[in-house]
């Protein structure tokens, strides 16, 4: 852990962070001008659409649905980019999801022809039943205005916290942190071409959140070190390094418990028969927050907070000569 000096590496991690931002929003704007699915807030805000296939477990298996409905989209010219598959011990249902741009009369043929090959019994009792839909994950501008205005007042109401319980360097650096694991956060969003969803918005404001509790532990151990004299006789960078390395393994807990936490979820899900595929996008979304929050508070965050201090101390340190000059001065005045 001694060899971990966060305080030299902060350009590195500017541009490692700059870099990461800028590839995901290149690739947020070729998706949104190109496939018109991700990061696509055109058009009632629409994100994807789908063609949904109920049926009878007890009638057909999921592998004739599966072929039926693969054939029908190959005939009318369409593919999915996912489908998510959930059902009961009696009624079964697969939704197929489809980019934005496709065209919904196509998709409302291939249902047609899902229907027609599947859809009746042989008792003329409807088994199988296939609609086109278009799911629009956010409804208006007031969604997005209220999402924004969620985590923005969840930064501030962090910010404002670190500077009354810790020093105004650290609340400013805590306030960085927040900014820049949220443009990371949304940066890999775009990158691994994840589905913006409601779920999103909840895991904007838990980002910061896990950016808090981290913060928090770092500081704490800062401020815990400064009750030693050899501590407050070190230089701003040492300083900085030794408690970003006391803090780093609890940091990494902290991280490492959340993902593994969200990956044993997915898999007791799998294991006992729910909607595992329907929760892989919002699992992706937590892992994609965690790994951001993690890569933020370890090593992005002590390396600016380092600078912070350095040019706080430097700035104590002139206002102290000023006030002991002023002393003298009066002093050999009077």
């Amino acid at each position: 852990m001694n060899k971990l000096r966060f305080s030299s590496k902060m350009h590195l991690f500017i541009i490692i962070s700059v870099a990461v931002v800028a590839v995901g929003l290149i690739m947020g704007l070729v998706f949104h001008f190109t496939s018109g699915s991700f990061f696509n807030w055109g058009g009632d805000y629409a994100s994807y659409r789908t063609v949904e296939v109920q049926y009878s477990v007890h009638e057909i298996t999921a592998e004739e649905v599966m072929e039926a409905s693969d054939a029908a989209f190959e005939e009318n010219g369409v593919s999915y980019f996912t489908y998510v598959t959930s059902g009961a011990s009696t009624e079964s249902r697969v939704e197929f999801r489809f980019t934005a741009s496709n065209d919904p009369e196509a998709l409302t043929r291939a249902a047609a022809a899902i229907n027609e090959e599947v859809g009746m019994a042989s008792d003329n009792t409807g088994f199988a039943t296939a609609y086109n839909n278009l799911t629009a994950h956010f409804n208006s501008n007031r969604d997005i205005m209220y999402a924004g205005i969620a985590v923005a007042a969840a930064v501030v109401f962090q910010f404002l916290y670190f500077l009354i319980r810790y020093k105004f360097t650290m609340a400013v650096a805590a306030f960085i942190a927040d900014v820049h694991n949220l443009a990371i956060f949304y940066a890999l969003l775009a990158i691994t071409r994840t589905m913006v969803s409601s779920s999103v918005i909840a895991l904007s404001a838990i980002t910061v959140v896990i950016t808090m509790i981290c913060c928090a532990v770092m500081f704490d151990r800062m401020r815990k070190n400064f009750r030693t004299d050899e501590y407050k006789a070190m230089p701003s960078f040492e300083q900085s390094d030794l408690s970003a390395q006391a803090a780093f393994p609890a940091v990494s807990v902290i991280c490492g418990g959340l993902f593994v936490a969200i990956l044993l979820a997915l898999a007791v899900t799998a294991i006992a028969g729910g909607t595992a595929f329907g929760l892989f996008m919002p699992c992706l979304c937590a892992l994609i927050a965690v790994v951001s929050c993690w890569y933020g508070v370890a090593f992005f965050t002590p390396s600016v907070y380092s600078r912070l201090k350095q040019r706080s101390d430097k700035y104590a340190a002139s206002k102290s000569v000023k006030y002991v000059g002023a002393k003298k001065a009066v002093k050999n005045a009077e």
